[in-house]
């Protein structure tokens, strides 16, 4: 074979050559593609560490001046001057408008005869209340005692009538016999006044003594005192459900809930037409943004604006109750003709200070503190800024909110929720800060220091809990750890349980990685 080779030509055995190392090659190729090993998943690691986390609350406010003053005039009311117009720069002190409130007048008499109408009706239902608890309180005291005396009747007339009593037929009666007889009698219902006649009148032998018949009347005697106090019982059980039925307050508080609106009201428009009598001046300098007053002529507001009760849904809730409708009626009517509307005559706002407003829920509420620092952004623009209000209470829709009244009456819970407001100051504002536009809000809230830390993106969740992928840098495969974390940021957790300082956590795990996997690491 190797003789025929050697006469091959060079050219022969170059393409020989090619050739079986092509074949080679391929064969090489084949059983690597078959046998070779599978790519492991590459991921990249973060060390868990001790750092500090800065906690924020990310949120959106609305831009307004620092002192924005509305004053606003009721309906009706006759502008007597108006010494300013819209742009004009104000000083504290300084007379804006005058007013004439003879036209509000029979208004102001009219929320004042409404008020005193609900009060008066309020006042005497609660007392009707008032007396009806007291007496059924009474009712309730003496039911049970005539109800205990009834019962020993039951059990005494019982006995009279069961008693067969034995008079001895001589004319002497020894001590035990007359003590027998005393028993039997006892238990036949007589009472010891009528016992100690009938021995005495036997001891004496003053004439004959019917034993049988004394009984008997005394029996009579227990009927009649029973259907007494039977009737007595009867009637106490309906006294009772009368005023069982007379202590209801749903009536009485739907009174004071009139009653109460009807105080805000005639208190609110007081308070409004005291201010329009005196005058208005600016309490601090600014610059006029609003004016809608008209020297000489009476003020209409541009928003007509509504407020007080929904009379048809109180009446609704008197269904049935003719006396209810016709005193809400009485009570509506005083101000059913009268225009109570109010509206913003003139604004002046202050350009000296900015702030950015917005409302957070009670959660929220809890990790805001005045003084904390912030920044503001607008139109790229970042600001700094500090918390500088917190409200303490929750603020509320203005008027009566008549589905929790209903609520309140029925033993139901109201479904409205509140929020409280939140003012941050903008320390450095400039013409980019332009009140009524939106800007972005973040707030530094809590921070801790020196605490173990993970990257938020080495936590996953699985069935509600949270989960991190820990590396054995020796086996190259991962451990699937439960973690119980604390507070976060934006990049960052705190770590309380499952993981310990130091250890190599996987970023970004897919859903496809399991416990006891072998990764490559990037």
């Amino acid at each position: 074979m190797f003789k025929k080779t050697k006469n091959w030509t060079r050219k022969k055995k170059i393409t020989v050559s090619v050739s079986v190392i092509v074949l080679a090659a391929l064969l090489i190729s084949v059983l690597y593609a078959n046998f070779k090993p599978a790519e492991l998943p590459a991921y990249s690691l973060a060390e868990a560490k001790i750092g500090d986390i800065q906690s924020s609350f990310d949120t959106q406010g609305t831009v307004e001046s620092g002192s924005t003053e509305t004053f606003n005039a009721a309906s009706g009311v006759r502008v007597m001057s108006v010494n300013v117009s819209v742009g004009d720069r104000v000083t504290a002190g300084q007379q804006l408008a005058t007013f004439d409130t003879s036209t509000l007048t029979e208004q102001l008499n009219a929320y004042k005869s409404a008020f005193d109408k609900a009060k008066a009706s309020y006042t005497k239902s609660a007392n009707a209340v008032t007396d009806a608890k007291r007496e059924l309180s009474s009712i309730q005291a003496q039911i049970p005692a005539l109800q205990r005396e009834i019962s020993a009747l039951e059990a005494e007339l019982a006995a009279a009538e069961n008693t067969q009593v034995s008079v001895p037929a001589v004319p002497s009666y020894s001590e035990a016999e007359l003590r027998a007889l005393m028993e039997q009698l006892r238990a036949g219902g007589m009472t010891e006044e009528q016992i100690k006649e009938i021995v005495a009148a036997l001891q004496q032998q003053a004439g004959s003594v019917d034993v049988e018949a004394a009984i008997r009347n005394s029996a009579a005697v227990k009927k009649a005192e029973l259907a007494q106090k039977q009737a007595e019982l009867s009637a106490l059980d309906a006294k009772k459900s009368v005023y069982e039925a007379q202590t209801d307050e749903t009536v009485s508080e739907l009174y004071k809930s009139v009653m109460e609106q009807k105080s805000k009201e005639y208190e609110s428009y007081k308070a409004l037409v005291d201010t329009l009598a005196n005058g208005w001046t600016a309490a601090a300098d600014g610059i006029v943004t609003e004016q809608n007053l008209v020297a000489g002529e009476l003020f209409t507001p541009k928003t007509q604006q509504s407020g007080g009760m929904d009379l048809s849904a109180l009446m609704n809730m008197a269904s049935g109750n003719s006396d209810v409708a016709a005193t809400l009626t009485d009570i509506f009517s005083s101000t059913s003709g009268a225009d109570a509307s109010v509206g913003a005559g003139i604004v002046v706002e202050n350009y000296g200070e900015f702030y950015a407003s917005f409302t957070v829920g009670k959660y929220d509420l809890l990790d805001l503190k005045v003084g904390q620092p912030a920044t503001v952004s607008s139109l790229d623009k970042i600001y700094d800024a500090e918390v500088s209000y917190v409200s303490a209470t929750a603020s509320a829709t203005s008027g009566l909110d008549i589905s929790s009244i209903t609520s309140s009456l029925t033993g139901g819970s109201s479904g409205s929720s509140s929020s409280a407001p939140v003012k941050v100051k903008i320390l450095n504002p400039d013409e980019k800060i332009v009140i009524g536009f939106d800007v972005d809000i973040r707030i530094n809230t809590e921070k801790t220091e020196n605490v173990l830390t993970i990257p938020v993106e080495t936590v996953f969740t699985d069935a509600g809990e949270n989960y991190v992928f820990v590396y054995n840098a020796e086996k190259k495969t991962v451990e699937k750890r439960a973690v119980t974390l604390g507070i976060g940021s934006d990049s960052v957790y705190e770590v309380l349980d499952g993981v310990k300082a130091g250890e190599q956590i996987v970023m970004n795990p897919k859903t496809a990685l399991q416990d006891g996997d072998k990764i490559a690491v990037q």
